[in-house]
Formats: C-alpha cells, sequence, structure tokens
C-alpha cells in the first residue's frame, strides 16, 4: 500500500497513442489540508499450539509422588500408619477467560497399618491391608490443577495455581477394619500438588520481559524503512489484550495495537520511547484497520519515478522516444508539474502541468486538465505540433487517471504473499488484504500528502516457543 503515491503520477508518463474510453469524472478538489486522522487498530490472533510444548512440559512433572519415608511407613498417630506412592500419567489443559485448568491422570498404590493403643502406647501387632501392590493393579486417580494468568500493564506475567481437587475414582478400602484410607492418601497428594504449584507460579512469576518491551518500543517508536517507498512511524496510542482461551491443543489470544501511523519520505528519527504504552486487558475484535497518513516531498517521489520509468522506451506517432529522467515538482494552488526528459528521434524536455483530482466515490485520481506547460513552448516549436498533438494531448489526459480498485487487484497475489509467509523456523503468518480507500489528497508546493484506510486481515501462527 506504499506504492499508491507513486501510482497516482505514473500513468502520465506511460504514453499510449490509442484513445481510451472517456469517462465523466465526479472529481474534488484538493483538500487545502488533511482530515484528523482516524485511530487505526490492528488487532492480530494469535494461535499457539502447544503440541510440542506440552511433550517437553513432561520433563516439569515429577516421576513419582511418595509419602514421607516411603517405602517405610509415615505414622500419623499411635494407632496407625501408612505409605502410598503416586505415579502420573498424562495430562491434558483447557483455558476459559485466562483460567488454565490441567487434568493429570496417574495411579496409585496405598498400604495402611492399624494396632490397639492405651495411654499413647501401642499394645497390639499391627495388622492392615493394601490396594494395588503385587499382583493387584493400581488404582486411577485424577489431579486437576488450576491457574489464574494475569499479564500485568508492565508486561509481567502473574499467576495463582493450587489444586483444585483429586479425585480417586478407584477407592482403597482395606478390608480388615472395614477402613477407607483414600481420603488421606488424596490429601496427602494434593498437599505434594499444592508444594509443585508454587515452585511453578515462583519461577512464572519471575518472568521478566522488560529487555524484551524496551527493544521493541525503541524499534516501534522510531521511523521503520519501507524498502525504497519511504519510512513508517506507527505512533502507538494502546496496547491490548485479549483473555487466554483454548481449543483443541492450542492457546489462543488477540493482541491488538491502537495507533496514528505515518509515512514519510523523510528519514530522520527524532523522536525515541523507551517503554510502550501499559498493557490493557479486554475483548478485541480480530482484524486490521489502517488509517494513515503519507507526505512525500518531491524529490523523493521523483527518484521513485525514474526507479520505474527511466530509459523507458515508447513509440510516439512512429517515433521512438526514450526517457532518461523524470522529475515532478509543485507549482502551487493544487498543481504538479512533470519534467520529462527524452531522447531518440527527438531529443529534449517535456514539461506537464495539470491538477490532480480525486473522485472519492469511485476512487479514481484523475488530472482532467492536464496539458503541456508554457515551458515546452520552444521545444513545440522546434519540433513540431504532429509530435505533441492534441490526439496524442488527448489521450495523455484519458491515461492520467488511476483506479485504485484495479490496482489493488494487479497487485493482490504480491500484497497476500506478505501476509502469508514465515517469519522463522516455527513461526508463521496467515492473512490476506482486504481494501485500501483514498480519502483525501493534498497537492502542495513543497510535498503531496495524501490519506488512506487499508482494511486486511492477518494470523501469527506459533508452533515452536
Amino acid at each position: 500500500m506504499y506504492r499508491w503515491l507513486l501510482i497516482l503520477l505514473l500513468p502520465v508518463l506511460l504514453v499510449c497513442c490509442v484513445p481510451g474510453k472517456k469517462n465523466a469524472y465526479n472529481t474534488l478538489p484538493p483538500a487545502a489540508s488533511l482530515p484528523a486522522l482516524q485511530k487505526s487498530a490492528i488487532n492480530i490472533p494469535l494461535n499457539i499450539v502447544l503440541t510440542k510444548f506440552l511433550a517437553n512440559a513432561q520433563v516439569l512433572i515429577p516421576k513419582e509422588i511418595t509419602s514421607d519415608g516411603w517405602p517405610q511407613y509415615q505414622q500419623t498417630s499411635c494407632d496407625f500408619h501408612y505409605k502410598y506412592r503416586f505415579i502420573p500419567g498424562g495430562f491434558t489443559f483447557s483455558c476459559s477467560n485466562n483460567q488454565l485448568q490441567v487434568k493429570l491422570a496417574g495411579a496409585y498404590q496405598v498400604a495402611g497399618e492399624k494396632c490397639v493403643c492405651a495411654f499413647g502406647k501401642q499394645t497390639s501387632p499391627w495388622i492392615g491391608g493394601s490396594c494395588g501392590f503385587g499382583k493387584e493393579p493400581m488404582r486411577k486417580t485424577d489431579i486437576y490443577i488450576k491457574s489464574a494468568v494475569q499479564i500485568q500493564p508492565g508486561y509481567t506475567v502473574r499467576t495463582r495455581s493450587f489444586t483444585d481437587r483429586v479425585v480417586a475414582p478407584e477407592k482403597c478400602l482395606v478390608s480388615v477394619f472395614n477402613l477407607d484410607i483414600t481420603q488421606q492418601v488424596l490429601d496427602s497428594i494434593k498437599a505434594s500438588t499444592n508444594a509443585f504449584c508454587y515452585s511453578l507460579d515462583s519461577v512464572l512469576n519471575s518472568m521478566d520481559f522488560a529487555a524484551t518491551t524496551r527493544q521493541l518500543a525503541q524499534r516501534i517508536n522510531q521511523k521503520i524503512p519501507l524498502d525504497i517507498y519511504g519510512f513508517l512511524r506507527i505512533n502507538p496510542s494502546a496496547v491490548k489484550m485479549s483473555a487466554l482461551n483454548s481449543k483443541a491443543d492450542s492457546l489462543q489470544f488477540i493482541l491488538g495495537i491502537s495507533c496514528y501511523p505515518e509515512i514519510l519520505s523523510d528519514s530522520t528519527n527524532n523522536f525515541t520511547a523507551s517503554c510502550l504504552p501499559p498493557l490493557q486487558s479486554g475483548s478485541l475484535v480480530p482484524g486490521i484497520t489502517v488509517y494513515s497518513n503519507a507526505r512525500y516531498d518531491y524529490p523523493f517521489l521523483s527518484t521513485l519515478l525514474n526507479r520505474q520509468v527511466k530509459d523507458s522506451t515508447f513509440r510516439v506517432e512512429g517515433h521512438t522516444v526514450i526517457i532518461r529522467n523524470v522529475s515532478v515538482s509543485g507549482s502551487g494552488e493544487g498543481k504538479v508539474e512533470i519534467a520529462v526528459d527524452f531522447e531518440g528521434d527527438r531529443k529534449g524536455t517535456l514539461f506537464l502541468a495539470g491538477t490532480p483530482l480525486l473522485d472519492t466515490a469511485n476512487q479514481l485520481i484523475v488530472i482532467p486538465d492536464l496539458d503541456y506547460s508554457l515551458k515546452s513552448k520552444d521545444l513545440l516549436l522546434n519540433l513540431g505540433k504532429t509530435f505533441f498533438s492534441n490526439k496524442i494531448l488527448k489521450a495523455l489526459r484519458e491515461k492520467a487517471s488511476v483506479s485504485i480498485s484495479s490496482v489493488v487487484e494487479q497487485n493482490r497475489p504480491s500484497i497476500d504473499a506478505q501476509f502469508n509467509r514465515v517469519i522463522r523456523e516455527g513461526v508463521t503468518t496467515t492473512g490476506s488484504f482486504e481494501s485500501v480507500r483514498i480519502i483525501a489528497i493534498v497537492i502542495g508546493k513543497e510535498t503531496l500528502q495524501a490519506q488512506f484506510v487499508a482494511r486486511a486481515n492477518a494470523r501469527i501462527i506459533i508452533t515452536d516457543l
């Protein structure tokens, strides 16, 4: 979309002697100044595929959770002691509105013994039973861990994880005393898991993205080169993040930035910032809507035009014309002047002048009053009127127009390609360009300005963290 201003003037130089269809344009004169710039919204969904991450996360889970002193018994009272071992299996996760839940499946074995005590002393032998030892299969159990995730305004992570519940579909009943010791095992497993949750929170809450955000802030608050098409200043005003949610094996959220971008031909960076706007939380609608002002000085435009048309060859009324240089300047009162140095069967400098007008409804740029300027008077006398006949002038006027929608369609494949590419290994983008509309143009004596709105959609897919 940064090529549009270049394309506005280019057709004037692509001389064609076959008259095109004449249109009636409902044009508007150039504005004295651009309208107030509306806020842009760049809301991009992020899809983090956790398959590989979850596989690697298995190493974070303890291989087993046991009672104190395992395989010896843990005495909880004078008349009772027991021992248990829990072996975690696979786990699944889900997330809804920043509330993460992990289900950790596993199996346990437990043995318990009881005796008779009098005055705090054992007076009988230990008698007990067990579940999950020997040939008996271990009992199944599920641990549910919940974690509340918050991204702070300073771009830090805060989590609060805890064991929500431990469920044992298969209980352990010691038949000698008809004693169900399942709950004691579950309470112990829950306490051990809570200790793990505390350690996990300590690690996550210590994560500091300050260095990353400083680098990003310095980058985003400076002018960004747009290849040969100038420099982009984003001018961010707010950064927002939606709630985290899961779908299948992916974690999803939308990251949004509000900004007032502008495109300039000047590379000078006179504004820097070391921080981003505080991160806000809230709902976001995916999509990209960019309102932008563009301001180019005429020497820069001349350089762009020469990259496209320098040394181009045309046939005009049987004559060969080779364009050697193009120079664009503002002549005041909304007019531009284009000087074309040419060689071939004839040699000289042709001066054209006209008033670019914008048809906002039909998205057309036209120069209906395009004519040879007074500076071309001597050239006309020297080369003769045939070379610059009214027929050629009429063709120039009709060809000196741009249909924005046609330009978009011609360039759509290359534009869409920028939305569908690999950023680096494990990070790709998908999306498509939708539309662009020119809102206003200002033809000044020193600069050419335009305001446009472009719409697109994009998504970032991360498969490797």
